[in-house]
């Protein structure tokens, strides 16, 4: 017997349709009571069309969900990476967190009148890591690392910093120090001018002004015992404390690589016969020193690679310090905020408020800005070589 108008349904085409009502969450879409075999055409189009709906809404479903599982991973790793800046000026402003950008060296206070020692060795041919690529510096550093530790104290410290020329090191060095002391601890004459290798020499002195400073080996030819990394920051606190606040230090720097270029810098020989002529040097050009690498705390795209964790609406205090050698001026330039800056970060000095600060060597300050705003900032050299040559990091405000 024929049935007109009525469809067949192999038990093949069964299972495909069943198949389809499989949902990817797990569940089933219930199946309608009317039997296939008895369904119009007409019918049967309409539930599948209705299951087809169902089944494109539960896989849009499942790719969102998808895309938010990713989502939330990605965000993991970028926390994992991130640098939180959790520190809080406040009685106890010492704090060792394991990464320089947030580490603060009180040293140790001894003595009826509260003396407060630090330790610096100098090491000479110390292998630094300066990039994620593997490149590698013949270091000169204070304690191993570069910058070397950030010396903090509070204004009116009686303060002595005793300095270990190691004894494997060939040349010696000293330490000079950006503030007010006598002339005897200026680390440029006297005994600790000079500290020989296997020796050692203790600067004495009182904390002040408030600001901070940078310090760094004063032995000839500075340029060297700079680009080689002997310098660090010196933080002096006023005596009434400063307003908490979360803090960091950056210190921009740069590296040149050319180990053979090293050496005194001399005045251009006289002409005997005339001396009012000048003598130029055939390889004056060739000698010009130059840095392949700039970073911003010793390691080139480290903020870029790790970013800087901000929290939205928090104040950060930044004490910035620029050591670069063989270029006349470094920048910092935030973006997406405005800045107070204190320059020196001095009692007696008036703050502007800016995007960039631009440093000569030595010069230094203090910023202190707000996260306003959610998102990706990059902060970098103004200087767009020093920027695609390491210059460059992230902050990230949630």
């Amino acid at each position: 017997m024929q049935y007109k108008n009525h469809i067949v349904i192999s038990s093949t085409t069964t299972v495909s349709l069943i198949s389809m009502l499989l949902l990817v969450g797990g569940s089933m879409v219930n199946i309608p009571s009317t039997s296939w075999a008895q369904t119009t055409t007409a019918a049967t189009a309409t539930t599948i069309e209705s299951l087809q709906k169902q089944l494109q809404q539960k896989t849009l479903e499942l790719q969102q969900l998808q895309q938010q599982a990713q989502q939330q991973k990605q965000q993991q790793e970028e926390q994992q990476n991130e640098i939180h800046v959790n520190g809080t000026l406040g009685d106890n402003p010492c704090i060792k967190t394991g990464n320089y950008l947030t580490t603060f060296n009180c040293g140790s206070v001894t003595g009826d009148n509260g003396t407060r020692h630090f330790t610096l060795i100098a090491q000479e041919n110390v292998a630094v890591n300066i990039t994620d690529e593997g490149q590698q510096f013949l270091a000169w550093a204070y304690n191993g690392s570069i910058p070397g530790p950030t010396l903090r104290m509070t204004e009116g410290d009686n303060v002595e910093i005793t300095v270990i020329n190691n004894g494997s090191n060939r040349l010696p060095h000293s330490l000079h120090m950006h503030s007010i002391h006598p002339g005897e601890m200026d680390g440029v004459t006297g005994e600790g001018g000079a500290i020989q290798p296997g020796q050692s020499f203790t600067y004495k002195f009182i904390a002040e002004p408030a600001g901070v400073y940078p310090y760094h080996c004063h032995v000839n030819p500075i340029a060297d015992h700079i680009n080689r990394g002997l310098f660090g920051v010196m933080i002096i606190d006023p005596k009434e404390g400063r307003e908490r606040m979360p803090e960091m230090v950056m210190v921009m720097n740069g590296y040149d690589l050319n180990y053979e270029r090293e050496g005194q810098v001399n005045l251009p020989d006289v002409n005997k016969t005339n001396p009012l002529t000048f003598v130029a040097d055939a390889e004056e050009e060739d000698d010009e020193r130059d840095n392949e690498i700039y970073t911003v705390n010793g390691f080139a795209f480290g903020y870029m690679k790790h970013p800087i964790h901000l929290d939205l609406g928090e104040t950060y205090r930044i004490y910035l310090v620029n050591m670069l050698e063989f270029d006349l001026v470094n920048s910092l330039h935030v973006h997406g905020m405005m800045f107070k800056y204190i320059p020196s970060g001095t009692i007696d000095s008036s703050p502007i408020t800016t995007d960039i600060v631009t440093l000569g060597q030595g010069d230094r300050g203090i910023l202190e800005m707000t996260a306003t705003q959610p998102g990706h900032f990059m902060f970098h050299s103004h200087q767009d070589e020093f920027t695609q040559l390491g210059w460059m990091a992230m902050f990230n405000v949630v």
